[in-house]
């Protein structure tokens, strides 16, 4: 007859291998009647928003717009002048690997941002965003946690403590917010360009509600009425109340936000001349639980012949991504020009792992565009590329790196750059179980059996492989020889009574 196992269904999240997407984008415009000519371009800059991820099967859309500030120079008009041209993108894999995802997490940089004027006016514009893909599946594990009841049966219970991914949620807010320049920076007159670098502060559960905190850095290079150049670095704070959600009592929240748009302009109020913020800030929210895994691994009966059926399963258990920072420094000589720099742009490249002896160590190379004036007045853009590397004691499956905002230390002819660089090192454990999938129980055939059987302990021989083999109860092993309950086998001859 086949024995009733009692299953228990756990529920858990697994991560998919991370994939790589690459993709090239270019379009040429016109520039807009209310621009002066191009006589020279000093830079492009570009911000990288995904606004769909679309999963169908095995094969993911990626869609969003590539948003360049080319920054130029004009004899019509004094001054540096700013032209944005929205580059849309949308690019597709197809892979088995994304196979029943319920969720999809997509970070991206851009290799290449390039502008050129083809015309006076008319200007080409080249983008090469890269993204990192990993799909989100939900799994089932069947667990037998308990058999119906029968006496004679003697069941080896296990327990296994574990951090589980057991939800992933994604929601998005829009965010309004003003700002202004320092008194002493010039009344702006055109805003030339802008970037954003959100943070999560502080998050907290309460009942069915998550308290999300953050900042939003915000700095901006803008044209004053004097045809100077300045800068407004800011942050602005920001709250949000996420509601209509399963949040579980005890377990770590682990929250990602980015703009999935963005927008900064001039504005005028009676305190003078600003700057308005809008934004879609998106989130994501990781939900990490420890629970304790109980299942029977192994059974069997003093009086029947059973069969049992294990089944082997290994559970992947994604961890919190563990955050390490590295500082870089970034030195500027300006001659005798006027003091001024501005960080235009800062891109990570994707992570590269090497092992050096018990360590593994982390490196991303770190592109920087520094817009400053030379001699004569002139902006001029350099773009400087330098290693951040910082060290873990393990090898991890994967990283990725972002920059921080930067911290800008004016000199009277020099400027020091200090740059965050975040690196995020992730690590997915492998839980393996062996867990009972099906029992049939049998009447023995009549075999004359001794009622003591003396038995020589085996090195390394456990109590419960002994009890077994002889089909007899462990604690009547114990009680007979002597032993404390759970204490080590002795080396030498025990007494295996029979169970009657």
């Amino acid at each position: 007859m086949e024995l009733e196992l009692n299953m228990k269904e756990l529920e858990c999240c697994e991560k998919t291998q991370r994939l790589v997407i690459s993709h090239e984008e270019a379009t040429e415009m016109a520039i807009p009647e209310y621009c002066p000519d191009i006589t020279r371009v000093v830079d492009a800059v570009g911000q990288l928003k995904v606004r769909e991820k679309k999963l169908s099967g095995t094969q993911l859309l990626v869609s969003g717009t590539v948003k360049v500030s080319v920054l130029y120079t004009s004899e019509e008009s004094a001054g540096l002048r700013s032209l944005v041209v929205s580059v849309p993108f949308s690019c597709t894999v197809d892979d088995q690997r994304l196979a029943g995802c319920r969720s999809i997490c997509a970070s991206g940089h851009l290799q290449l941002v390039e502008a050129r004027a083809v015309a006076a006016r008319r200007v080409y514009v080249r983008v090469m965003p890269e993204f990192e893909v990993e799909g989100i599946r939900c799994l089932r594990h069947n667990l037998c946690e308990d058999t119906a009841q029968e006496p004679t049966l003697h069941l080896k219970r296990e327990e296994k403590e574990a951090q589980l991914l057991t939800g992933v949620l994604e929601r998005s807010f829009l965010y309004n917010q003003e700002c202004m320049p320092e008194p002493g920076r010039g009344v702006p007159e055109d805003l030339l360009l802008d970037r954003i670098a959100l943070r999560v502060t502080a998050c907290q559960r309460l009942s069915s509600k998550l308290i999300l905190k953050g900042e939003a850095a915000l700095s901006l290079l803008y044209r004053t009425e004097a045809q100077d150049l300045n800068c407004c670095e800011t942050v602005l704070p920001f709250s949000q109340i996420m509601d209509g959600m399963d949040l579980p009592e005890d377990a770590t929240y682990q929250v990602e936000v980015w703009a999935e748009e963005s927008d900064v302009r001039l504005i005028r109020t009676e305190a003078g001349a600003g700057f308005g913020v809008s934004m879609r800030i998106g989130v994501l929210v990781k939900i990490y639980e420890r629970k304790k895994l109980c299942y029977i691994s192994d059974l069997y009966s003093t009086k029947y012949d059973a069969d049992a059926h294990c089944q082997a399963q290994t559970i992947l258990a994604p961890q919190p991504a563990q955050t390490l920072r590295h500082e870089v420094t970034q030195q500027l000589e300006f001659g005798q020009g006027r003091p001024f720099a501005c960080v235009s742009g800062m891109e990570c490249s994707g992570v590269t792992m090497t092992a050096e002896g018990d360590q593994t160590s982390l490196h991303t190379n770190l592109r920087v565009k520094i817009l400053y004036l030379d001699e004569s007045g002139t902006p001029v853009s350099t773009e400087r590329t330098v290693q951040a590397t910082v060290q873990l004691p393990y090898l991890p499956e994967a990283a990725r790196a972002s920059c921080a905002p930067v911290v800008v230390n004016m000199g009277s002819n020099s400027c020091e750059l200090r740059i965050p660089v975040d690196f995020f090192a992730e690590q997915t454990r492998k839980i393996r179980l062996n867990t009972l999938e099906r029992v049939e129980l049998s009447e023995p055939e009549e075999i004359q059996r001794p009622s003591v059987v003396l038995c020589r302990v085996s090195e390394n021989a456990a109590l419960w492989d002994i009890a077994k083999a002889y089909r007899t109860d462990p604690a009547v092993i114990e009680r007979v020889n002597g032993l404390e309950t759970g204490a080590p086998l002795p080396q030498g001859m025990l007494l295996i009574p029979r169970v009657r």
